[in-house]
């Protein structure tokens, strides 16, 4: 078997299930919001993670849909990628995120970073309904 050299990415001081969960738990905040905010080196991780994930999702294919919700462990967020996000982007081949260092975390000093969507994330139905029922009831 090969040996893939500096194939490694940073193992965040956590266990490999630990590790997959938080992946899966900062890519669902990025699709749902648009944003996220996070230190520099998870924002890297995440960045890769994202653009392999939309590169899948672009297939469109029913198997490649299965994937992205295998990946991402909730359906809704996974059809929220593939309908309304990966249309906007366009013939894009990569680079989908751009990423910003903004400022050192006060606690421990580690660098920060928000990690934006280069496209706007489209409100879904449900959330057109939520934000009439506040503009109603204020």
């Amino acid at each position: 078997m090969a040996v893939k050299h500096q194939a490694k990415l940073p193992k965040l001081n956590r266990d490999t299930k630990h590790r997959k969960a938080l992946y899966r738990i900062q890519l669902c905040e990025l699709i749902e919001n648009g944003s996220l905010t996070t230190t520099i080196t998870k924002a890297k991780i995440i960045k890769r993670h994202f653009d392999k994930l939309t590169t899948k999702a672009k297939e469109g294919t029913l198997a490649s849909r299965r994937l992205v919700i295998a990946e991402l462990g909730k359906p809704k967020i996974a059809n929220k990628l593939i309908d309304s996000i990966v249309p906007t982007m366009g013939d894009r081949k990569s680079g989908f995120t751009s990423m910003r260092k903004t400022l050192i975390r006060r606690g421990d000093s580690t660098g920060m970073a928000i990690l934006k969507l280069l496209v706007t994330v489209p409100e879904t139905k449900e959330e057109k309904k939520v934000e009439e029922k506040v503009t109603k009831a204020k």
